[in-house]
């Protein structure tokens, strides 16, 4: 569909044929200016950040909810995600960061500085 849009002003130039100038040229440009719009219009969202999925989770800050052994509880971007440490021990209310995302668990590591985690959202 979009690679039309950006093709109707090759589309649009038969009309230079069937009708007479005086209208063509008016709905040529009515066509060129729908394109334009598109493209920028395409351009501004293939520029915005990724704001879904695992590409969003990676370096996300969190909290930890739980924790047995290896396997933690942690809360990241208001949602409960099972995730794993590295060697680190882990304790509740201790910053994580997101390192990646393994299917539905995630990576984590424990934050040594206590302040960036005043931005993030809990339920207590």
């Amino acid at each position: 569909m979009c690679h039309l849009i950006l093709a109707l002003p090759l589309l649009v130039l038969p009309v230079f044929w069937l009708l007479p100038l005086s209208a063509a040229i008016p709905l040529y440009g009515v066509a060129l200016a729908v394109t334009a719009g598109v493209y920028v219009l395409a351009v501004k969202a293939m520029r915005k950040p990724v704001c879904t999925g695992a590409e969003d989770l990676l370096r996300a800050i969190g909290t930890v909810r739980e924790v047995r052994g290896n396997a933690l509880t942690v809360w990241v971007k208001s949602e409960l995600w099972s995730a794993e440490d590295g060697d680190e021990a882990m304790a509740v209310g201790d910053a994580v960061e997101v390192l990646a995302v393994d299917g539905l668990n995630l990576r984590v590591r424990k934050i040594r500085n206590a302040g960036a985690t005043s931005a993030t959202p809990g339920i207590h």
